[in-house]
């Protein structure tokens, strides 16, 4: 429904437009009626109109002082100008203010009608335009906050992309790479928290990200963990800000939430991107502290707490065991598995308690890793029945032997099968829009570990494996000399055939065509 206002001194000249667009056209409503300009302008800013139709020659103010008043308040409101007077003053000065309409009195009912269906064109183009642009600034936002959220992932789990830092950029801001890593976590008053609770937690999260100064990447909630990459500005102070962040997000979040507790652990500030994923490990760690302390709500990792870290917790030997294990190698296993235990025995001061809580810690880590990499067995194991440290340890070592020796067995049959399944879907999908990650999903592991061991075994990298293939596909058609260059780019996957053509000169330094021509010589 459009939106129209009339402005004439003379009563019997708005009734008289009235009643020619009344008789002639629908879809419209008269929503204000004045007969001066101070009366037009006060109606105007109060009913917002998308059309006026302005008199020119009023008491107390003109038309055109009216309009002067209107227009840069209501920018997006058509105007069509009346008068008794034909003057190209009066039109010059109308058009000064984007007005392309000017109507003589007495007006003729083609020519109101006229200019009212251009007017009323112009309005719902402009409509049209300004609803699609929503719509569009819509699904960015969706699709940034998406990327947004992979590119976290990527970064804390180190997934191997087909983008570099480069593609990044175009749509995550990495211009400061300076940031840290905070981990929230929620806690809930109920025993097993809904989809929509838990919906509700991150919803409310995200507003108190977006409400406060700093640049943030949110990440997904996973569980009831949120990781959240926080950039800064080169004159910000590291450790002032990163109590503040954290203070300002949780005191917000609490002040909406009746049900639940949020609790935050923030890792140091890095320089560089490649960095973040230690960040993220320390927010991880220092998060860990706090569920351990009876008042915290959040704690900031530094200095003290890192030398604290390495006393404890052996990182660097877990992570050298946990790949030791993954690859099947009981002697490197065995090995690293008696640097981990004797860390472990010191830092806990050889009391069987704790030694059974690291350890028990130790098989949750191995058990994600190796769902991740796809295996299915059940590496934890339960060491609370035992009495002493020595029991501890060759129980501990005994499963560990297990779980190696399955995971070698199965790595040699399993693995070179799951692989074999990979590369023979990608070779009779080449044609299809297909990912790493689809490909990881089909086959049952993570894309990480598909993309590491499609290369150890095939010697190349998945995406250079799928662009060489359907290069040495679209060469064949090329020789064929058949088809058109657009539907050979369709045939072998690339959707935009200028891609296609520039992948293509990339990997032969011939564009399609100087190929054809070479072989049809």
């Amino acid at each position: 429904m459009i939106k129209v206002m009339l402005v004439d001194d003379e009563s019997i000249e708005r009734e008289g437009l009235k009643l020619m667009l009344a008789r002639n056209r629908s879809d419209f409503e008269v929503i204000a009626e004045a007969r001066n300009g101070k009366q037009a302008v006060e109606l105007a800013l109060n009913h917002q109109p998308d059309l006026i139709f302005m008199d020119i020659k009023m008491p107390e103010i003109d038309g055109l002082e009216a309009i002067r008043q209107i227009l840069p308040k209501l920018p997006n409101t058509k105007v069509i100008m009346v008068s008794a007077f034909d003057t190209f003053e009066y039109a010059r000065e109308a058009m000064k203010y984007g007005i392309k309409e000017y109507l003589l009195k007495p007006s003729k009912v083609s020519e109101v009608l006229e200019a009212f269906d251009r007017m009323i064109n112009e309005i719902e183009g402009e409509k049209r335009a300004l609803m699609d642009k929503k719509q569009m600034n819509h699904r960015l936002e969706r699709a940034s906050s998406v990327i947004e959220m992979e590119f976290i992932v990527s970064l804390i789990m180190d997934h191997i992309h087909e983008f570099n830092q480069e593609d990044w950029e175009e749509w995550v801001d990495l211009e400061h790479k300076k940031g840290f890593m905070t981990v929230f976590s929620f806690e809930s008053d109920h025993l097993q928290p809904d989809r929509e609770e838990k919906n509700g937690w991150y919803r409310n999260l995200k507003q108190a990200l977006h409400e406060q100064p700093l640049h943030c990447l949110i990440g997904p909630l996973t569980g009831f963990q949120v990781p959240v990459l926080v950039l800064l500005g080169d004159n910000e102070k590291n450790d002032e800000i990163r109590h503040d962040f954290a203070r300002t997000i949780i005191h917000h979040v609490q002040s909406h939430s009746t049900h639940s507790r949020l609790f935050a652990g923030v890792g140091m500030v890095v320089s560089d991107v490649k960095q973040y994923a230690d960040s993220y490990m320390e927010a991880v760690y220092a998060l860990e502290l706090v569920h351990s302390h009876p008042s915290a709500v959040y704690l900031v990792y530094n200095e003290r707490l890192k030398q604290k870290r390495n006393e404890i917790i052996p990182f660097e030997v877990e992570k050298e065991l946990v790949e030791a294990i993954k690859k099947g190698d009981i002697q490197k296993t065995l090995q690293m598995f008696e640097s981990y235990y004797q860390s472990i025995q010191q830092a806990s001061d050889y009391q069987v308690r704790l030694v059974q809580k690291a350890l028990e810690d130790f098989f949750i880590v191995l058990n994600r890793s190796m769902k991740e990499l796809g295996f299915d067995g059940d590496p934890q194991v339960s060491l609370g029945q035992l009495e002493t440290v020595m029991q501890i340890k060759e129980a501990a070592k005994a499963h560990l032997i297990h779980v190696t020796e399955r995971i070698g067995e199965w790595r040699m049959n399993g693995m070179r099968a799951l692989l074999l399944q990979a590369k023979e879907y990608v070779d009779t999908n080449y044609h299809k829009s297909i990912s790493l990650e689809e490909v990881a999903e089909l086959i049952g592991i993570s894309s990480y570990y598909l993309s590491k061991l499609f290369k150890d075994r095939f010697h190349v990298t998945f995406s250079d494996y799928l662009k060489n293939l359907r290069i040495e596909k679209a060469k064949e058609y090329l020789q064929d000399g058949t088809m058109a260059f657009k539907e050979i780019a369709l045939n072998i996957g690339y959707k935009d055939p200028n891609y296609f053509s520039r992948a293509f000169k990339k990997e032969t330094g011939m564009s399609p065509r100087e190929y054809r021509n070479h072989f049809q010589k």
